[in-house]
């Protein structure tokens, strides 16, 4: 299972969703489906926008939990 850790950042940055959505560009329901879990695909241009946002790696966002 594919976690995203936005919510996590955006509290360690003390930064908003919208105010992600002003640095992004993505919509508003784009940035919930994020901060909510509920992607279901990722570019890996946003991937690299966001690493850029937060100043860290594709880890510090997406985390693999496996199923067992």
């Amino acid at each position: 299972m594919i976690k995203f850790k936005i919510k996590e950042l955006l509290q360690k940055n003390n930064m908003s969703r919208y105010k992600l959505q002003k640095y992004t560009d993505f919509t508003y329901t784009r940035v919930n489906d994020y901060y909510f879990g509920r992607v279901k695909s990722i570019k890996i241009e946003e991937l690299n926008l966001l690493c850029k946002i937060f100043k860290c790696n594709v880890q510090d966002i997406v985390e693999f939990k496996s199923d067992k």
